[in-house]
């Protein structure tokens, strides 16, 4: 239940939204969410009608400061409040009255009423974050003439369907990135790191396979080597202008161990997707999700972070097993605390624990947003000591001259 400034609750009503065969108010776009609302009154009420709304919505809200647009505020900033809004789908249903009825006096009792709505196949996933979100709910809605309405409302939760094997080309494109850094102003042999995933494409319960090669020919040491597994929403607003914001949720870190200077190391980090909500840039035009592998690799010397990225489509559906070489299947086992896999056996599907419905404020109103496009924290394995490493003329002579932008003990 909840409330807003404009509605009150009443001690002589009470209202309960029941789903039909679903507690939890969990569905899949495509579905038909149905249930019964059940008022109980303790004393006649007059109303002008009792509606029943059933709505999804994306909405987007900040506040931020904006430039002046004429001549004479051109150098002033203004708070400025920007939103934005995108509805899916809405239907309203009056069991008693009407929206422009004279008021009806409803005795004491309890009264049942039953409620259906197909949600569209194309609803994106339910999403709570700091500057927008996207919520589907069940409103009911005791109008009253020239008084605050009373209101009851419960949210459920909608999961959008993104099947990987429909861009199946593109999902199994292996990703890769590399950078190539030189230190003391380019006079040093590079630092050369990439980083890879052996595809593009996964989904819940599947395991990112992320292999990392540190080829350091300069005489800086890496402190450090950090892997993040992120998702990125980006929020849009519409009014009074078009601005975003973007919100980065870490899932998984990882900590890679020191590579000393003029040597060469490999690193392996096996990441598991827990449940989440599928990549999605289609469905919503306010609010966009992605997902990405974040390589950040912290020089001794230096205070710049080198970073590498690698981009993550995570779907609902996976890609059929047949697919992926056995080396992969039995390292998604090993992750997932089972035993290796023999060539020519099936892997057992580990169920992900299903999402709860976000809570909402007591002022959370009605309002709705596009599918997917294209610390353990464990030391890697020590780099083996370079054999009759030559040295590098830089090293020769004195000590070399150090700039302000690089700190030993940084």
């Amino acid at each position: 239940m909840g409330r807003d400034k404009k509605n009150k609750t009443s001690k002589h009503i009470k209202c309960d939204i029941l789903f039909d065969d679903n507690p939890q108010g969990v569905y899949r776009a495509g579905d038909t969410v149905s249930g019964t609302v059940e008022i109980q009154l303790d004393k006649p009420k007059k109303f002008r009608g009792v509606a029943l709304r059933i709505n999804g919505f994306a909405s987007t809200s900040w506040n931020a400061k904006l430039k002046g647009t004429d001549a004479k505020n051109a150098k002033k900033n203004k708070k400025t409040h920007f939103n934005g809004r995108e509805d899916y789908f809405g239907t309203i249903t009056y069991f008693v009255g009407s929206d422009v009825g004279n008021p009806l006096e409803v005795l004491a009792g309890v009264y049942r009423y039953t409620f259906a709505c197909e949600i569209p196949p194309n609803a994106p996933s339910s999403k709570e974050g700091k500057y927008g979100h996207i919520r589907y709910v069940v409103k009911l809605s005791l109008e009253r003439p020239w008084k605050y309405d009373h209101i009851f409302q419960m949210p459920f939760i909608v999961k959008s369907h993104a099947d990987l094997s429909l861009a199946q080309e593109r999902m199994l494109r292996p990703a890769r990135a590399e950078l190539v850094q030189s230190f003391y102003f380019g006079l040093t042999d590079p630092l050369i790191v990439t980083a890879g995933t052996p595809r593009t494409g996964y989904a819940p319960g599947e395991v990112i396979e992320v292999s990392i090669h540190v080829n350091n020919q300069s005489s800086v040491d890496v402190r450090d080597i950090t892997v993040k597994f992120q998702r990125i929403d980006t929020f849009l607003s519409q009014v009074p202008i078009v601005q975003q914001y973007l919100e980065h949720s870490v899932m998984e870190e990882r900590t890679i161990g020191r590579v000393a200077g003029r040597n060469d190391a490999i690193f392996e980090e096996n990441i598991l997707i827990g449940s989440t909500v599928p990549s999605d840039d289609e469905r919503c035009k306010i609010i966009m999700t992605r997902y990405e592998l974040e390589v950040m690799i912290r020089p001794v010397r230096s205070r710049k972070k080198l970073f590498l990225t690698l981009p993550i489509v995570v779907g609902t559906v996976g890609l059929p097993k047949t697919l992926y070489p056995m080396e992969m299947l039995s390292k998604e086992r090993a992750a997932l605390g089972m035993g290796p896999t023999d060539a020519g056996t099936g892997i057992t599907s580990v169920p992900i624990p299903s999402e709860s419905p976000p809570p909402y404020p007591d002022d959370a109103q009605p309002s709705t947003s596009r599918a997917f496009s294209s610390d353990n924290l464990t030391d890697g394995p020590t780099a083996p000591s370079s054999v009759d490493v030559k040295e590098h003329e830089f090293e020769k002579g004195s000590e070399p001259y150090t700039p302000r932008d690089f700190d030993e003990n940084y």
